[in-house]
């Protein structure tokens, strides 16, 4: 039965119709590789930051202030959520 504006209705197991939810499936899969990914990126600075290799502020300034903005974003996060700021939040290989 169409829903809404539709004019037509399609049955689910229909070619087209599993083609649209798989696209979606991997858009969204793709979204959360993203949001990891840079994740690694971040910890990964974090990291060469700590091993005094590069200094924060050899960093260009929007991406110093991006750094800053997640952690501050972050770790309020944590403190909302009652997790406290025990870097535990650090992703592990």
């Amino acid at each position: 039965m169409p829903i809404g504006q539709a004019q037509e209705a399609l049955p689910a197991d229909n070619p087209e119709v599993l083609q649209f939810i798989h696209d979606r499936w991997r858009e969204n899969e793709l979204t959360q590789l993203d949001r990891d990914f840079v994740r690694v990126i971040e910890d990964t600075i974090e990291l060469l930051i700590s091993k005094e290799i590069i200094l924060f502020t050899d960093l260009p300034g929007k991406v110093q202030e991006k750094l800053l903005r997640r952690k501050e974003v972050r770790d309020q996060l944590q403190y909302d959520s009652g997790l406290g700021g025990d870097g535990d939040d650090i992703i592990r290989l």
